[in-house]
């Protein structure tokens, strides 16, 4: 098991960035487009402390807003 692990470590990191430059890319191409927590763990087929995390990350990096009213969005679509 001692071998697999950093494998495995290593797919996951790889599958978590992909999955954050293709929510950060549905954002640049979906203008407008604004959810909230719920809807964007539904779409994404995500839990909701993944969600959470994907979400804080997101907007860490600046890729995602989330509104006042807890609608996340691309910074640029703001109200």
């Amino acid at each position: 098991m001692g071998a697999s692990a950093p494998a495995i470590a290593r797919r996951s990191a790889v599958m978590r960035d992909d999955l954050l430059r293709a929510i950060a890319g549905e954002y640049r191409e979906m203008p407008g487009m604004r959810l909230t927590r719920v809807q964007f763990g539904r779409l994404w087929h995500l839990e909701a402390t993944q969600c959470a995390a994907v979400v804080r990350e997101l907007i860490a990096r600046g890729d995602l807003s989330e509104d006042a009213s807890g609608r996340i969005g691309n910074p640029c679509d703001a109200p």
